[in-house]
């Protein structure tokens, strides 16, 4: 019995054609605690920028399926709900991030995509041959 040979793919080439894909631009930010002004007592947010560059919002999902609210929301009893999987993909150069970082939306071509904010839930993408690192986030909604 001969052994096939198992060709390596050029990981180099498909990190570039994903990076390639990656048009937007998203700054990723690590929460600190806030800084209080000692004489107004007002805080004010503070955080480190950990990663700014390209990346990629993606949706996958859409799937209906049976979803009980724990609001005890019974408009839709026995319906079926679409759900949606949002996830952020980065170059697998973006190293360092962790859960609840925050990541924003700073630049798209997709307008109704700039100005969005999004939590990193978890890496989705832990794999010896991985192309990008996929994050799942949950978006983080906006303040009226």
């Amino acid at each position: 019995m001969t052994r096939r040979r198992f060709r390596q793919p050029d990981m180099a080439k498909l990190r570039a054609y994903a990076e390639s894909r990656m048009t937007d631009t998203i700054r990723i930010s690590r929460p600190g605690k806030p800084a209080v002004d000692p004489v107004t007592g007002a805080e004010t947010p503070t955080g480190e920028v950990m990663y700014e560059g390209p990346g990629k919002v993606q949706t996958s999902g859409g799937m209906a399926s049976q979803v009980s609210t724990a609001s005890g929301d019974s408009s839709n009893i026995g319906g079926l709900v679409p759900e949606w999987s949002l996830y952020l993909h980065l170059p697998i150069s973006a190293t360092g991030l962790r859960e609840k970082d925050v990541a924003l939306v700073v630049d798209s071509k997709d307008p109704d995509l700039k100005g969005r904010c999004m939590r990193l839930v978890n890496m989705q993408s832990e794999k010896t041959l991985a192309t990008a690192r996929r994050w799942n986030v949950q978006e983080i909604p906006e303040e009226d």
